[in-house]
């Protein structure tokens, strides 16, 4: 099932990076939350279902021109969860500032649907939030 897990989560980045929505949310549960409210910096909300985290998504990178997500890490931790290490890159819509963060995203998948994705300002932060703190 871990094997499974990491394979359902990398799916859905996949999509998710090609922009193709469809493909992108055939990976979650039609309850899926998506949890933003431990990362410093961003208009955090918690958002349920598919409707609202693509509303979610789309209100985040409609922020930036140029938007750019590339994947550091994907490592599965077991019992459906897989913590995913990422940058994002962009330049403020508003302001023309140019925007790194590298943040961190623990998944967690049943029956082979993603249930939840929460995210974390750090690798670190996502891993003391499992127990796993280095």
């Amino acid at each position: 099932m871990s094997e499974g897990s990491v394979g359902v989560v990398r799916g859905h980045i996949e999509a998710y990076r090609r922009d193709d929505v469809a493909g992108a949310l055939s990976f979650f549960d039609p309850h899926v939350v998506q949890d933003t409210t431990r990362v410093s910096g961003v208009d955090a909300d918690v958002a349920h279902g598919y409707d609202e985290v693509v509303r979610e998504v789309r209100r985040w990178m409609g922020t930036f021109e140029g938007y750019e997500f590339e994947v550091h890490t994907v490592t599965d931790l077991g019992a459906g969860t897989v913590l995913v290490v990422f940058a994002e890159r962009g330049r403020g819509k508003g302001s023309g500032v140019p925007v790194e963060r590298i943040a961190a995203a623990l998944y967690t998948v049943l029956d082979g649907k993603i249930v939840r994705i929460t995210g974390y300002p750090t690798e670190q932060a996502a891993l003391e939030a499992v127990g796993l703190a280095e």
